[in-house]
């Protein structure tokens, strides 16, 4: 069901968070502002890294961890590997702009959903409230 007034539909949970990891700061951008009507806090991560920094900076799990496939350092994918051990109630999502073949991911990582660059803001934001109601679920 749809609510009446648009802005109902806001997720407004007070600590709730996304990551974008993407070494490409207009994606990082780009998907910020997509979220911005979700009400969550959007954080970008240049790399795996700073990724980590950040996590260890917060009380709480992101909802939604969005990693870039191809990045210089630790990869997407072993970033993801990391990430699955460690987090328990996000989201892992995979974004690249290289393929919309998944048949590459190795078997252990071909649970994760894969986002193709470019995407819309519909997609992207579809993505997220569905993450964030299963999130409030693990709670």
């Amino acid at each position: 069901m749809s609510p009446a007034n648009p802005d109902d539909s806001k997720i407004t949970s007070p600590g709730d968070w996304v990551l974008i990891v993407d070494n490409d700061t207009l994606v990082r951008n780009v998907v910020e502002r997509m979220l911005e009507k979700t009400g969550l806090e959007v954080v970008g991560a240049e790399s795996a890294a700073q990724a980590f920094e950040l996590l260890l900076q917060r009380p709480r799990e992101p909802v939604v961890v969005m990693v870039e496939v191809l990045m210089p350092g630790m990869d997407g994918l072993t970033l993801t590997r990391k990430l699955s051990q460690r987090l328990e109630k996000s989201t892992l999502i995979f974004l690249s702009g290289h393929t919309s073949n998944f048949s590459w991911l190795p078997p252990d990582l071909r649970g994760i959903p894969f986002v193709s660059k470019p995407f819309t803001a519909a997609v992207i934001t579809k993505i997220v409230e569905a993450a964030h109601a299963g999130y409030l679920r693990k709670s």
